[in-house]
């Protein structure tokens, strides 16, 4: 599942604390980085990491049953492998 990000969207706020190192390696640059838009799709990102996890925990005995009926079985179609 890939999160779509609109620009038209409600926005919130959120209060980071960031090395001051880094930000201070950044102040050349601060022009030409939108740090909302970024900070928004590393968290998009990380949200999705998560979910897909999530996902694999909730279907984990189904997809090893699966497995299982595929060691059994074969993968499909592979009566039709004639090479």
């Amino acid at each position: 599942m890939q999160i779509h990000l609109t620009s038209s969207a409600k926005k919130g706020r959120l209060s980071l604390s960031i090395d001051q190192d880094l930000l201070d390696r950044f102040e050349p640059y601060k022009h030409q980085v939108n740090f909302s838009a970024q900070a928004e799709q590393m968290l998009a990102r990380i949200l999705e990491e998560f979910e897909n996890r999530a996902w694999v925990e909730r279907n984990s005995e189904a997809l090893l049953a699966h497995g299982r009926d595929i060691a059994v079985t074969g993968p499909a179609g592979a009566e039709f492998d004639r090479i």
